[in-house]
């Protein structure tokens, strides 16, 4: 079996300098949570991070 050559295979990296990353994170305020079952039931204690996802249909 023949080997095929490999064209240039040097790592690319961005220009320098650059940040990796900038993140934004908004200040929570603090609230009174949920009992456990309620927050069981939404996969928080924080009525303030209640985003639910419904990928089809599902209960509101």
């Amino acid at each position: 079996m023949k080997s095929v050559p490999k064209e240039n295979t040097a790592p690319l990296s961005p220009p320098s300098p650059s940040p990796l990353a900038i993140c934004s994170v908004p200040i929570q305020t603090w609230e009174q949570p949920y009992d456990p079952a309620t927050a069981l039931k939404h996969g928080t204690i924080f009525p303030g991070l209640n985003f639910p996802f419904f990928a089809s249909g599902g209960e509101q």
